[in-house]
């Protein structure tokens, strides 16, 4: 009788060790990847902080139908960036997601935004994940 329990005490201990590195290895997997104080996110390739007030705009797949301006980014907006792109002559714009853009304003006064790209070994945390 007192191997019996011996043994069952022994297979719980042993479901109760997998059961918790198995809780750990999730954990792991679902921790975040924080780039400053903003979580950096699969697919993110950037940031964009706005300095000076700049337009948020709205280009559909076809920019001569849809489109156009949505709101005014006040300075110190954050904003994640999926994608770039510089069509011929124009300025940057980085794609925030959503047909949403942000376009690199820069005047006499200065740049309206400020990129940034994450380092390579916050990348591949993320991509690790």
């Amino acid at each position: 009788m007192k191997n019996i329990l011996k043994m069952i005490a022994a297979t719980m201990m042993l479901i109760s060790l997998n059961y918790a590195s198995c809780g750990s290895a999730s954990a792991a997997s679902t921790s975040k990847v924080m780039w400053d104080n903003m979580e950096l996110k699969k697919g993110q390739i950037g940031r964009v902080t706005i300095l000076k007030e700049t337009i948020l705009m709205h280009i559909g797949k076809d920019p001569s139908v849809e489109g156009g301006a949505v709101r005014a980014l006040k300075p110190g907006e954050v904003y994640r960036v999926y994608s770039t792109k510089t069509p011929d002559g124009y300025v940057p714009m980085y794609a925030v997601g959503g047909e949403y853009y942000i376009i690199q304003n820069s005047t006499l006064n200065g740049v309206h935004v400020k990129y940034e790209t994450p380092s390579k070994a916050k990348l591949a945390l993320l991509n690790k994940k």
